[in-house]
């Protein structure tokens, strides 16, 4: 029956963006649910049950000027560092953003893996047991520069919160990755809720991305050259 003539109309769209919400909201759990249960079997349960590989995969963080890692990349570097005190890396791979800048002295902007690279020479890690990855922008560049590398055994040092959606593209790039826990530095009710409902979409685009168009890195001539000298 149609409405009476002054009826107030149904608000058809509040409630299709109700729904549209709904929809992707249920998208976002089933997608962390999939990658948290996905990668529950590659999580090292402790440095003492890690057998040697020969990588360790340092993800990079924040850096901060002149050269300061950031909470987060410090305690990544500190395990990546006992990895390799305790024998079960060979070798550590550091893998971060850089970003060019015409007006720095180097040519540099900002370079988190050099940073990284000298954080664990300083501590005792012989520079030719260091690779340096230029290219890693983000996690997934990180997972396809190894592949490019040929470090296909490696382990993953990364926050608690980061390795699901690590391993997933790891495991995507063609890795057999273990991922090894770094200390969490979230402080604050809010700094872990923004952490959560951050990482919580990231996981979701991610698995939207891998299957449009897998996991991919910078092309060779897009990767900033070192630094000379």
């Amino acid at each position: 029956m149609p409405a009476e003539p002054g009826a107030p109309r149904r608000p058809r769209f509040g409630r299709w963006l109700a729904a549209v919400a709904g929809v992707t909201v249920a998208l976002i759990l089933l997608a962390n649910l999939c990658l948290v249960a996905a990668s529950r079997d590659r999580l090292a349960a402790g440095l003492d049950t890690i057998a040697p590989h020969p990588y360790a995969l340092v993800l990079g963080a924040h850096v901060f000027p002149p050269g300061i890692p950031s909470r987060e990349l410090a305690a990544r570097l500190e395990m990546g560092r006992l990895l390799y005190q305790a024998g079960r890396a060979r070798r550590i791979i550091v893998s971060g953003a850089v970003r060019p800048g015409s007006e720095e002295p180097d040519g540099l902007a900002y370079d988190e893996p050099d940073i990284m690279a000298a954080w664990l020479e300083k501590r005792g890690v012989p520079t030719a047991d260091l690779v340096i990855d230029r290219g890693g922008y983000r996690t997934a560049a990180s997972m396809a520069d190894a592949a490019t590398l040929g470090a296909t055994d490696l382990l993953v040092v990364s926050q608690p919160y980061h390795l699901p959606r690590a391993l997933y593209l790891a495991r995507h790039a063609g890795l057999r990755a273990l991922g090894v826990a770094a200390r969490d530095t979230r402080r604050g009710l809010r700094e872990r809720l923004f952490g959560f409902l951050r990482e919580g979409t990231a996981r979701a685009e991610v698995i939207l991305e891998v299957a449009l168009r897998g996991v991919r890195g910078l092309p060779a001539d897009r990767i900033p050259p070192a630094p000379a000298g």
